[in-house]
């Protein structure tokens, strides 16, 4: 069982809901915000508030993802999709010789699971996951003013490989070697409510490493807070420190 596996396992033990068909899922009803099982258990509750640093942690969120996609021979569609994420967030840290606070801080993530699932009048059912063998998560880090003074406004890139299945094309197709960026301006983290978006186009390709069209637009709104579950201290492992902390 794969690290990913691992952690949906645990996520859904806190909390669960049995559909009619006999199948396990996060309950909403039973895991909410400030739910003792949503937040680690008695003592382990806090608030989100902005501006103000956080331990590291395992946590899960419903996401809403919205994509723009053109498939060669099937046409092109904007898919509203819905689901869950889970990321592993890293203790804060800031420059040699520079007090830790929320202005001066970068944070790193590491980018666990995605999967969202949505439905297309021109595509059937679409289906988006992350790749979890590369290296994928965000980061947010100090941003300058024009005369220089840091701001509380933080910005923040999240970098994921996304594997799409798309049901009339009968197959998954992804961006290859391409990392697509995602980018937000944000006050807190975690960054419940925030919205981030591509601002470039990416080649997708199929399992055959093939171009078969493009993802034109994508954006990510984190919802709900799901489950908090303080770990002990983690940092930023060196793979994917080259693809969040590069200039």
């Amino acid at each position: 069982m794969s690290e990913s596996e691992n952690i949906i396992r645990r996520v859904m033990e806190r909390g669960i809901g049995v559909g009619s068909d006999g199948s396990q899922s996060p309950s909403p009803d039973a895991v909410v915000k400030g739910h003792e099982s949503a937040w680690g258990g008695p003592g382990n509750l806090y608030p989100i508030r902005p501006y103000t640093l956080t331990p590291p942690a395992l946590e899960a969120f419903t996401v809403r993802e919205r994509i723009h996609v053109l498939v060669d021979g099937l046409g092109e569609d904007i898919v509203d999709l819905h689901g869950m994420a889970i990321y592993r967030r890293h203790d804060p840290f800031a420059a040699d010789g520079v007090e830790l606070e929320w202005a001066t801080s970068t944070i790193t993530a590491q980018f666990l699971t995605l999967q969202v699932t949505g439905h297309s009048d021109v595509f059937g059912q679409v289906k988006v996951s992350n790749t979890p063998a590369k290296p994928e998560g965000a980061r947010v880090r100090p941003t300058p003013s024009r005369d220089g003074t840091l701001m509380p406004i933080k910005d923040c890139v999240t970098d994921i490989y996304p594997q799409f299945e798309i049901e009339q094309l009968g197959q998954v197709v992804h961006t290859g070697d391409r990392v697509v960026r995602l980018e937000s301006r944000i006050a807190m983290v975690p960054p419940i409510g925030d919205v981030s978006r591509t601002s470039a186009r990416y080649p997708l390709y199929d399992s055959e490493d093939r171009p078969v069209g493009e993802l034109v637009a994508a954006d990510i709104e984190i919802g709900a807070l799901l489950h908090h579950i303080p770990i002990s201290s983690v940092t930023i492992s060196p793979a994917l420190a080259e693809v969040l902390l590069k200039a």
